[in-house]
């Protein structure tokens, strides 16, 4: 019997040590709820000394709204003794001595002893714990998404305001349900399967992957979703936190987007970052001969030829690095390839589109056979006109350098027999003696004009740096008698030094000023403009005068060869004099025009283009 205490002594010491160096509060009670033992967590937790504490009941302990109701939650314990929680799904309280609240969690734990059967409180302050939850709490709240919170199981723990507007349920009518209650009925034999899915494999990721998500409100009602899972865990297990989103409007634009891509009337392809297609329209079908079912998914390579396609995803990373709208391939010859194997020639534009899913491209894609066939057919008659106006510029230059000789073998003779002859034969005679010197004459200035007219289009003479004071000088001196007898003043401001054919240019201003000179008003004074000013990279020219101007309706035919507004009785020439100075200009790379009106004078405007500026 001695021996019995001693080791029963031994083992109560051995508990008592124990439950003193306990990191939690320890607090053991009596059938009666008197205090028996406690450790100093407990003395520290309460504020009390332990003397005072085991001279009180339990209830010292419990803040005064919740003592009525404690002796019956201590005999329902004692009917049933086993270490579990205290108060499953309620929240507990306990009172310090200076009257101060906190919340606990407890756990009871029945001693059995040689003196009766007692209770082993474990007491915890979950005061911090509750601030990180409230924190918590107050995070989801004020989500701009609906938040759903579960547990293992599925039920609902916690929501916030934002799924009470999204699912048509008060908060109190959804935590504590399954949360197949918020799944269509069409999805919910599935959905725990998803759950475990999930569980076995704990991560932050989007649901559903490659699946449309629907959810259900209140009213039945279904709506697409996007739902974003995370997983917490806590001291009471492993939630799923749900960031649920109503993508109806998204859904809504999409379907516009898409119609408004199948009525294109050119082939579109829209496709992702990794070159797979995810979009075509109806023209896409026809235009490559695949059926859509057999290219979503597929890599756009798949309609790029074979020879082309090793280049084709360096072309690709390169428009990702840049992200504009601009054609596709600036430079090079682009080509589709059919189902059939066939290939044609095409056009893309590219534009980037971003969405919530991350970068797309959509291209439109064109085929330009037609055009191609029609570019093809206009260079060759192009080539074609170019050997036939250089045959005819050939023939020009060779017929009026040819008709020369037998041009003067015919004027010679008749400038003689006018000369010796005049006057000794009758009138008529005479009278066609002149017609004939003046047929001859006028046949000999249209062939140096002709002459003139085929050299500047057949002319090899290097251009070189070229002063155009100097050559506005040449050709005033070249009309130096016309410039006399009509008392032409010319007015000159600074011209520019360039790169041109000094010949070319000299031609250029005596046509205009003499032109200028010849188409005078008799009434008044000639007065003659020559200036020049910097256009961009060019420079632009100019030569007026204050003569009989010229009608708006032959602003053009001025220009062409051959065209004359006057007869040759009123204005000597052959009319093509202005045809050789729009040659000129057009030789060096600019544009010649006029601006003028029935007798208020003419400004004669050309350009020399960018290669001949300095």
């Amino acid at each position: 019997m001695e021996q019995r205490k001693e080791l029963s002594g031994l083992t109560n010491e051995l508990f008592r040590q124990v439950v003193e160096a306990a990191p939690n509060a320890m607090v053991m009670v009596d059938r009666a709820g008197k205090i028996v033992l406690v450790n100093a967590q407990a003395e520290k937790l309460f504020g009390y000394a332990r003397e005072e504490l085991m001279t009180r009941g339990i209830e010292a302990l419990v803040p005064e709204r919740f003592r009525s109701g404690h002796p019956g939650f201590r005999s329902a314990y004692y009917t049933d003794m086993r270490s579990r929680p205290m108060g499953t799904g309620r929240d507990l309280y306990a009172m310090r001595k200076d009257g101060s609240e906190f919340p606990v969690e407890i756990g009871l734990n029945p001693v059995s002893t040689d003196e009766g059967t007692f209770v082993l409180a474990a007491v915890v302050d979950i005061t911090e714990r509750r601030r990180q939850e409230e924190r918590f709490r107050q995070v989801v709240e004020a989500a701009p998404n609906a938040m759903v919170m579960l547990d293992r199981d599925g039920r609902i723990v916690l929501v916030n305001a934002q799924t009470e507007k999204l699912f048509g349920y008060p908060r109190n009518e959804l935590v504590g349900q399954s949360i197949e209650v918020l799944v269509p009925e069409r999805f919910r034999s599935r959905h725990p399967d998803y759950r475990d899915a999930f569980y076995s494999d704990l991560k932050t990721r989007p649901m559903g992957a490659g699946r449309d998500l629907y959810a259900r409100r209140k009213d039945g009602s279904e709506f697409p979703v996007e739902i974003g899972l995370n997983p917490v865990s806590t001291d009471e297990g492993t939630f799923v936190l749900a960031a649920v989103v109503d993508i109806t409007e998204r859904r809504r634009l999409e379907e516009r987007f898409r119609q408004v891509v199948e009525a294109a009337p050119n082939a579109m392809v829209m496709v992702d970052h990794d070159g797979r297609i995810v979009l075509v329209n109806a023209q896409t079908e026809k235009l490559f001969g695949y059926p859509r079912n057999e290219l979503i998914g597929q890599s756009i390579e798949a309609l790029v030829p074979e020879r082309f396609r090793a280049h084709h995803p360096e072309y690709r990373a390169s428009f990702y690095s840049n992200l504009t709208s601009r054609p596709m391939g600036a430079g090079r010859d682009l080509y589709g390839l059919r189902k059939d194997g066939s290939e044609f020639p095409v056009e893309i534009g590219l534009n980037p589109l971003s969405t919530d899913e991350g970068k797309f491209v959509l291209a439109a894609v064109v085929d330009i056979t037609a055009r191609k066939h029609a570019e093809d057919e206009l260079l060759r008659k192009t080539d074609e006109l170019a050997r036939s106006n250089k045959d005819l510029e050939q023939f020009a230059y060779l017929a009026s350098h040819d008709l020369q000789e037998p041009l003067r073998a015919v004027a010679g003779p008749l400038q003689m027999l006018q000369m010796r002859y005049k006057g000794q034969l009758d009138n008529r005679a005479d009278e066609f003696i002149s017609h004939a010197v003046d047929g001859a004459t006028r046949m000999q200035a249209l062939i140096n004009d002709l002459l003139a007219y085929s050299r500047v289009g057949r002319s090899d003479d290097a251009r070189q740096l070229t002063d155009c004071a100097q050559i506005l000088d040449q050709a005033l001196k070249s009309l130096s008698v016309t410039m006399e007898e009509s008392g032409a003043e010319v007015r000159k401001e600074t011209l520019p030094t360039l790169v041109a054919i000094p010949t070319h240019l000299t031609l250029l201003f005596q046509n205009l000023i003499g032109n200028a000179v010849k188409f005078r008003d008799k009434s008044r004074p000639v007065r003659i403009d020559v200036g020049a000013t910097r256009q961009g990279e060019g420079w632009l020219f100019w030569v007026k005068d204050n003569g009989i101007g010229i009608d708006p309706q032959y602003f053009e035919r001025i220009f062409l060869v051959f065209q004359r507004l006057h007869t040759r009785a009123e204005y000597p020439g052959t009319g093509i004099g202005l045809a050789l100075c729009k040659r000129i200009v057009e030789q060096h790379g600019g544009q010649i025009w006029v601006e003028s009106a029935p007798e208020e004078g003419a400004t004669f405007f050309f350009t020399l283009g960018v290669k001949n500026a300095i």
